[in-house]
């Protein structure tokens, strides 16, 4: 028996009908990671921010980070201290590339191609994908943990006019 909630389920499209919907940009609403105790948590903090941008040309790019990283007063990143700067990127997270879908399975895949983490370069991230709404959900099992991180649809000015330009 596991504490762990349900996995997502595949949606009811195309990847084409995936791709359509998933082009764009996304904040975060929250990242969340749950346990097999049954307990969660929110690495980052319940008001982390970030944001995952997907073009419709397959290249992707995603940043997480805590709001409460510490300013360094410094101007240049070179004038930090190895210590200081390891401490700040433990509450950063962001790499890019491009992506894959199979709708049928409910994954997007993330090539990496850059990271934060080196080690993440050339790896392949899937994550389960599904919708509710202006909402985005993408997760994952890590060891025996299943992460889970919720986005909202970003909507401009610029994107309305845009979308109401293509019709």
């Amino acid at each position: 028996m596991t504490g762990l909630p349900p996995m997502l389920a595949p949606p009811a499209m195309s990847d084409a009908q995936a791709l359509a919907a998933l082009v764009g940009g996304w904040q975060l609403v929250l990242w969340t990671t749950f346990h097999s105790d049954g307990t969660k948590d929110h690495p980052f903090g319940t008001d982390a921010i970030g944001q995952i941008m997907y073009s419709a040309d397959g290249h992707m790019s995603c940043h997480l980070m805590r709001t409460d990283r510490p300013l360094f007063g410094k101007p240049s990143v070179y004038q930090v201290s190895d210590e200081e700067l390891g401490q700040s990127m433990r509450g950063y997270s962001g790499y890019f590339g491009r992506f894959s879908i199979d709708a049928a399975a409910g994954v997007i895949t993330h090539h990496v191609d850059g990271a934060w983490y080196p080690d993440w370069i050339g790896s392949d991230q899937a994550r389960r994908f599904a919708f509710s709404g202006d909402r985005l959900f993408l997760e994952a099992e890590i060891g025996t943990d299943l992460v889970r991180i919720e986005w909202r649809r970003v909507v401009t000015d610029d994107s309305r006019r845009l979308a109401k330009g293509l019709r």
